[in-house]
């Protein structure tokens, strides 16, 4: 029977298509089901092909767990050929058919009676042959809404298409349309049209959604293959057959020819691995012998083989919500007291723990609070940055009701000159807006969280405020600046005394004036004194790093016509990392050894590090005073090049503002007996093999790269 349709869209499916993986596999236009789907109905289900060999890769391990978790539930496979294409975007079409299949109606879908419908769309000679009968039961299901005349098959799926559907197929659209006047903190809320607040309001609230790092959600940009399988997981067990092929239970034996040994609820079981098995340890990658005895594990498995296989609990660990890795805005409700610098979230059903900066600022009905005055019931909104939350919002009080009070505000535009007295300039919009920073506010550039001073002009950058003060400053493109222009030599004459930070001098007939670091080092007749110290009429030789006094130095204090010895500047290639405060420097064939001040200005990459940072290799420029170092640039970082492998003891590492490693640091000892502490930089897609939880300090770890670049790291 041919049965006219035209209702409203796909539900499930697209929230398949965004939270999903990849809504199904693609279609390519003008390709024929057979020659680029794997989901053909003639194709039985032990013909499927699971190997994805293009997320193999390390710069697809952060999909790939979402991909093979999702692939036995025979929503989405992948190609004929192996691949799954996961930078490829999803289209309309793809979202609507994995959105069916999600919903258990692939057989009706793939019937001869759905595939013969007549589609009463302007564009159903679009549709392919394959897809009519996906079309006719997502209509049939209400998933189109009553206006759509189209289908519009090959259109990409954006951001906000699926987020809308989403919320759909799990039955909120109640509760959206109640949130229809919420207030997006996104910073281009504006974007995001009116009907459409309420379905965004709901999936971050849910936590289904969340903004990007720069606090924008971009509700047209495309969604791809591998970010719609990261937002499937999100929904997790709030989608429909969520529990296809899954396992859980306990490790009992150790790997032994592609079997896995668990014990379940009902008692042991013997899974046969599938040799393209994703297995996942403590967060990262491993092979299948990585499993020990006590792991705690849920698999997926398909036709008696198994796919996936990720530990939840590591052998040896409590049985207690760990603290995520998260950046970015994240909302809940306060599920406990805080305690130990950990919030405890409960959003979308589950319960999250997550690391507080001690330094954190909170406020709670307008005014600034201490942790402790967080209540459970609070509904919260939270920045992090580097993994732990800088900044809470309490915009619903436990206990109250009805609309409260927004005191949230953001400002985006570009550094219009540096900052003073806590004032940041900021051109927006054809204006220019005098920001007050607060005392304690944090400032990120380049991934690191940094002194405000460390702003450039030209900066592209997000304040966002509380009550018309800036808590969190982010620089979401940083203005392209010559390293070897920040170190400035600069001689004057003091022309009145120091006030509010700012030195006056007079300069080759020109007055001049620079923020003075309450760190800088200063010396008058020899010894280190306070900026106030310095007088009018001074002759000084000043060095300033972005128009930031770092050091000073009076050559001739006024009313004397004595001439004190000048600040000599070592300069060199860095032999070894520092250690004990001891600056090795090589230089014209010559080594030489000097005292770094603890204190000390240590510049790389434009903004200021610490003495970690610096690499054998890096060449530098140094001030120092008594030959003790107080100042160092990188002018030239480290080049290594070449493969090459590294053992050492673990000390320690850094994440960038994306939560992901940075650098690492070992501690090493060379051929002469010497020991150092030497740090490396790391590839964004390192791969990490062995035993996550063993990560630690005093651990012998294997650093492998190419070029000064860790690619991967092997705990022993």
């Amino acid at each position: 029977m041919v049965r006219p349709h035209m209702k409203k869209l796909v539900v499930l499916g697209l929230t398949i298509v965004m939270t999903m993986g990849s809504g199904t596999a693609a279609f390519a236009k003008g390709k024929s089901r057979d020659e680029n789907f794997q989901f053909n109905h003639e194709q039985s289900r032990n013909s499927l092909n699971f190997n994805f060999r293009d997320v193999q890769s390390e710069d697809w391990d952060w999909a790939a767990r979402y991909i093979a978790d999702l692939a036995p539930r025979q929503v989405f496979q992948g190609y004929n050929d192996g691949t799954f294409r996961p930078q490829n975007t999803v289209t309309r079409i793809e979202a609507i058919t994995a959105a069916v299949r999600v919903m258990g109606l692939k057989d009706q879908a793939e019937s001869s009676a759905e595939m013969q419908t007549h589609l009463n769309f302007k564009d159903a000679d679009q549709v392919p042959s394959w897809a009519v009968g996906y079309v006719a039961v997502a209509v049939e299901n209400d998933l189109f809404s009553e206006s759509d005349t189209k289908v519009n098959p090959d259109q990409p799926a954006d951001r906000l298409w699926a987020t809308t559907l989403l919320v759909k197929a799990l039955k909120l659209q109640s509760d959206a349309e109640a949130k229809m006047n919420s207030q997006l903190t996104f910073a281009d809320a504006q974007k995001i049209p009116a009907g459409s607040v309420g379905f965004v309001a709901e999936a971050v609230e849910k936590g289904l959604v969340n903004g990007f790092e720069d606090n924008t959600f971009r509700p047209n940009q495309s969604v791809t293959r591998a970010e719609i399988a990261a937002l499937l997981d999100r929904a997790g067990g709030q989608l429909p057959n969520s529990d296809d092929g899954l396992i859980a239970g306990t490790v009992s034996a150790l790997v032994n020819n592609n079997v896995l040994t668990i014990t379940t609820s009902s008692g042991q079981q013997n899974l046969t691995l599938d040799p393209n098995v994703f297995v996942f340890r403590g967060g990262a990658r491993v092979s299948a012998s990585a499993l020990q005895v006590g792991d705690v594990v849920r698999t997926r498995s398909i036709n008696n083989d198994t796919i996936y296989v990720e530990v939840t609990q590591p052998y040896g660990t409590q049985p207690v919500t760990q603290p995520i890795a998260v950046n970015g805005v994240v909302t809940g409700s306060i599920a406990a007291p805080v305690t130990s610098n950990v919030v405890t979230l409960s959003s979308s059903g589950t319960t999250e723990s997550l690391t507080l900066n001690s330094n954190a600022i909170i406020f709670r009905g307008g005014v600034q609070v201490s942790a402790s005055s967080l209540q459970v019931g609070d509904v919260v909104t939270t920045r992090s940055y580097n993994n732990a939350i800088v900044y809470i919002d309490v915009t619903q009080p436990a206990g109250s009701t009805g609309a409260q009070p927004n005191y949230e505000g953001v400002v985006s535009g570009t550094v219009a000159s540096p900052v003073s007295n806590n004032v940041l300039p900021v051109t927006s919009s054809g204006q220019t807006l005098n920001v007050t920073l607060g005392s304690n506010a944090f400032v990120y550039r380049g991934g690191v969280q940094v002194s405000a001073s460390a702003l450039q002009v030209g900066d592209v950058i997000n304040v966002y405020t509380y009550n018309n003060s800036g808590i969190v400053a982010e620089v979401t493109n940083p203005v392209a600046v010559s390293t070897t222009e920040h170190d400035v030599l600069t001689n004057g004459i003091v022309t009145v005394a120091v006030t509010n930070n700012i030195l006056n001098l007079q300069s080759n007939g020109q007055n001049v004036n620079f923020n003075v670091s309450p760190n800088a080092f200063i010396y008058r007749n020899g010894v280190q004194v306070s900026a106030s110290s310095l007088q009018a009429n001074d002759v000084v030789t000043v060095y300033s790093y972005n128009n930031t006094v770092v050091s000073a130095e009076v050559t001739q204090p006024a009313g004397s016509a004595a001439q004190l010895p000048n600040m000599n500047s070592p300069a060199g290639v860095v032999v070894s990392s520092v250690n004990g405060n001891v600056l090795s420097l090589s230089n014209s064939g010559q080594t030489k050894t000097l005292d770094l001040n603890p204190n000390a200005f240590i510049y790389k990459n434009g903004v200021q590090v610490t003495t970690a940072a610096l690499q054998p290799g890096d060449t530098v420029v140094t001030h120092a005073y008594n030959n003790n170092v107080i100042y160092v640039e990188v002018t030239g970082a480290s080049n290594q090049t070449g493969s090459f492998s590294v053992s050492g003891i673990y000390n320690g590492m850094t994440l960038n503002n994306q939560g992901i490693i940075a650098t690492i640091s070992v501690n090493q000892t060379n051929t002469a007996g010497i020991a150092s502490t030497n740090v490396y930089n790391v590839s964004p897609t390192v791969s990490i093999n062995g035993t996550l939880s063993q990560l630690v300090t005093g651990h012998n770890i294997i650093l492998q790269g190419n070029n000064g670049l860790v690619s991967a790291i092997l705990i022993q």
